[in-house]
């Protein structure tokens, strides 16, 4: 490897090859949303190639915005996932379920090619579902660093899920392959050159599995721009009724929202619960409140909910800036998860209160009733809600304060800066120590 990462750019210095189990286009996953951003931003300093799966036509077609950003995109049909046979390999094998739904001979051969002819500096791995091709890079005749992204800790996930799974079977087979996680986990913390992690708490889990590993966290961020509107938050009415109005910009805020992909298990999980234990209460007292569910491919559970009165579901949403401008408040009551919620931050940006969960925050450097407000029970998130509702000053203060943190520690411009700043002293560490070697080869 020739190539440094001198100066302020390292677009004409350096080639990236940014591997994703998926298409980052349309970015409508908090996954997705991360591998765009990450990528977007590399593609601003270096020359990036991004390869990944693709699912259907349709988001290969998508990805095609991103070919005026990267250099190059590359997408590889992908097989049905949770197949009887990786079912059962994934009990009786060494590979966990969740890397053999990403593993394909296509892929391999695809990788291989994009290998053989680009030399390629660094190869971003982006989380443990493709850590079944660590050989094929590492076979590069470059000899590309090798980084592994992860968006959360897996098995952490996984076994949050057990405690909740909708039946023994999940249950039992997901504490099965928690085991499998764990040790891949270990095994790839001594096997990539370095890791990105979405928080500081995640950072420190990994550093107890590998002390000497080299970490570097890159936040989940949010674009501030997009859903910033200056009039939230600045003049924050409370009518008589207690429902919120911007002064002089109806609608009122009477939206209690839920923003998020409603095909993930822990998205499902949370608004299920909230319908039942929270909203009745909410609804006795607060009426007027609509309790709206927003996001993409809703499961049959979830749809039954628009059965209970005072919620809707919408479904997919091509822009949610609306639904923010007519919210109360966003609710975050997640009880399963891991890494740090993306939905926390856009909320944040777009100016309505925030009441989430301790686990829904988690990986967050937040300040419970300075920029946000943290509910477990259902009792405390119902009271939670009826204080944003009654309290005048109570909503523009988490707002305002918000938006100060978001400012300073999570629009993706300031992560993109730490992702380049790392990449900088990774690759210029890795040009030297091969100089050094190479003298004492000589």
């Amino acid at each position: 490897m020739t190539s440094s990462l001198h100066g302020s750019s390292i677009k004409d210095a350096a080639r990236v090859l940014f591997f994703a189990p998926a298409e980052c286009l349309p970015a409508n996953t908090g996954g997705r949303l991360r591998n765009y951003h990450l990528a977007k931003a590399l593609a601003s300093n270096a020359r990036v190639t991004y390869l990944s799966f693709s699912d259907d036509a349709d988001q290969a077609s998508a990805m095609q915005g991103l070919a005026g950003v990267c250099e190059r995109v590359i997408a590889v049909p992908r097989a049905q996932s949770y197949g009887l046979t990786n079912l059962i390999r994934g009990v009786v094998g060494r590979r966990p379920i969740t890397v053999l739904n990403y593993t394909t001979p296509e892929m391999a051969e695809t990788l291989q090619r994009v290998l053989d002819e680009v030399d390629f500096d660094a190869v971003q791995v982006e989380s443990l579902l493709l850590t079944a091709y660590l050989p094929v890079i590492r076979s590069a005749r470059s000899r590309p660093l090798v980084l592994c992204d992860w968006h959360n800790i897996d098995s952490e996930v996984l076994e949050r899920y057990s405690r909740r799974a909708p039946s023994l079977a999940r249950s039992l087979y997901a504490r099965a392959t928690v085991s499998r996680l764990k040790r891949l986990e270990r095994r790839a913390m001594l096997e990539f050159d370095a890791h990105f992690t979405v928080s500081e708490r995640d950072r420190a889990s990994l550093l107890e599995i590998a002390p000497a590993a080299r970490v570097f966290v890159a936040h989940n961020g949010v674009d501030s721009e997009y859903y910033a509107d200056d009039s939230c938050g600045r003049s924050y009415e409370v009518w008589s009724d207690g429902a919120f109005a911007m002064a002089g910009n109806p609608p009122r805020r009477n939206r209690v929202l839920f923003a998020g992909s409603m095909d993930y298990f822990a998205n499902v999980d949370a608004v299920a619960w909230f319908a039942k234990e929270v909203w009745p209460d909410v609804r006795e007292q607060r009426p007027d409140l609509v309790f709206t569910i927003a996001g993409r491919n809703p499961s049959e559970e979830v749809n039954a909910l628009s059965r209970v009165p005072g919620v809707e579901v919408t479904g997919t949403v091509d822009d949610m800036r609306p639904y923010y401008r007519e919210a109360v408040a966003a609710v975050v009551p997640l009880r399963i998860g891991g890494g740090s919620r993306l939905k926390i931050l856009e909320a944040m940006a777009a100016g309505v209160p925030v009441i989430s969960t301790a686990l829904g925050a988690e990986g967050l450097e937040i300040t419970d009733r300075e920029n946000i407000l943290l509910a477990d029970s259902s009792k405390q998130i119902s009271h939670a809600l009826t204080e944003i509702t009654q309290d005048t000053e109570l909503g523009p203060r988490l707002i305002a304060s918000a938006r100060r943190l978001i400012s300073a520690r999570y629009d993706w411009s300031v992560v993109a800066e730490r992702l380049i700043d790392a990449y900088r002293s990774l690759i210029n560490d890795c040009g030297a120590e091969r100089e050094a070697f190479a003298k004492v080869s000589a």
